[in-house]
């Protein structure tokens, strides 16, 4: 093992002089997952705050609806004479919606016929904003409306709405679990743990191809399998590190308190032991299993260009997962045994449950049990690689 771990030494130690690994392993994690949850703070920030919302009103005749229009603090009103230069200054963005009231709209309301148009553009979200706000208001003076006819008939008003619904959210808020960002970040460190390996195995070895220095490292004293060992525990430990580097990340921002990020985190940050200890239990044979595969492919792989091309298309093997796992928990499928044994998004999904403290035995040991399998596969592609003579090939 003394010969391997001077290979993995070495490799460490070059990996640390190249300004592209630090950058793309260890930099952009952090950079990124701020810029995510900076992001995410801006669209919290915005989505509580309400939006003015203009309105053109058709102006017919004073009702109570155009009066309740006019009251709203959220609302700005504007009047044209006629729904056409309504409608055009709707086209110009000048309005997000015009509100068109039937004829004779009064004495609608007494014979139960009014009708209140919204024209909106369901391509813009503030257009379909301003519409809601006005299906509301016309709710509201229904409720009103049928309120006054109940009490003059001597009828209770709570006949209006005879069954009440209340609400109990049982979600966890507690450190990470109460912020929104929870179902972003196991997609980001799974992501960031193929990646940080990403920008430098092609130099690992289908580089020495090209350089000529293969043949110089596989005629020393130390085996081609300690060789392959070296190299694999060096690229799988800047993935290891790459991948926490995001969750460093997370724990910087939110340390930090910004405004625009605070509420993002109502709990603060903290992480169990446990946790901690599920997190790095599923990420250690995940980065194996990303490690192994991306060796073996520069191992096959004639030149640095040609492993590329290859890594490139390896990479939506683990992006397409990934991806999909920010989607499973709008299905019933979360808890499925087909996910528990899909590479890459069965760690999403479990790295995402060790964060909340929802993590069960049986799904952990499936997901860890299946990226080791895998990754004693590609390591040994790895190893068999190396020990045919075609390791050599520059051309």
């Amino acid at each position: 093992m003394k010969p391997a771990f001077t290979i993995w030494a070495k490799e460490a130690r070059e990996m640390i002089r190249d300004k592209r690994v630090i950058h793309a392993a260890f930099i952009a994690p952090i950079f990124m997952i701020a810029l995510f949850i900076f992001l995410f703070g801006f669209i919290e920030t915005k989505v509580v705050q309400k939006p003015n919302i203009k309105l053109t009103i058709v102006r017919d005749e004073t009702n109570a609806m155009l009066d309740l229009l006019k009251e709203a603090e959220d609302i700005n009103v504007t009047e044209v004479k006629d729904l056409d230069t309504g409608l055009q200054k709707l086209k110009d963005g000048e309005t997000r919606a015009v509100v068109e009231f039937s004829p004779d709209f009064a004495q609608g309301m007494i014979d139960g016929d009014a009708v209140i148009t919204a024209h909106y553009d369901s391509s813009e979200p503030l257009s379909q904003i301003a519409m809601a706000a006005v299906r509301g208001m016309v709710e509201a003076l229904n409720k009103e409306t049928a309120k006054a006819v109940l009490l003059e008939n001597g009828i209770s008003e709570n006949l209006i709405e005879p069954v009440s619904f209340e609400k109990d959210d049982q979600k966890s808020t507690e450190g990470l679990a109460g912020s929104m960002i929870i179902s972003l970040l196991p997609y980001l460190i799974v992501l960031w743990a193929f990646y940080g390996g990403f920008s430098l195995v092609s130099d690992l070895v289908a580089g020495e191809k090209e350089k000529g220095t293969m043949e110089t490292l596989l005629i020393s004293p130390v085996t081609r399998n300690q060789v392959v060992l070296g190299k694999f525990l060096s690229l799988a430990s800047v993935c290891f590190v790459s991948s926490l580097t995001t969750l460093v990340g997370v724990l910087l921002v939110g340390s930090l308190q910004f405004d625009l990020t605070r509420a993002l985190f109502p709990s603060g940050l903290h992480l169990s032991f446990l946790s901690i200890l599920e997190i790095g239990a599923i990420l250690i044979p995940l980065v194996a299993l990303f490690a192994g595969v991306m060796l073996s492919v520069s191992a096959y792989a004639k030149n640095v260009r040609e492993s590329q091309t290859y890594l490139t298309l390896v990479s939506f093997l683990v992006i397409m997962p990934a991806i999909f796992s920010q989607f499973i928990g709008f299905t019933d499928s979360q808890n499925a045994l087909w996910v528990r044994l899909t590479p890459v998004l069965n760690s999403a999904v479990a790295l995402k449950e060790a964060m909340t403290g929802d993590l069960e035995t049986l799904p952990f040991l499936m997901t860890v049990g299946t990226s080791l399998v895998l990754a004693g596969v590609a390591v040994w592609i790895s190893f068999r690689l190396f020990n045919r003579e075609q390791i050599l090939t520059r051309v």
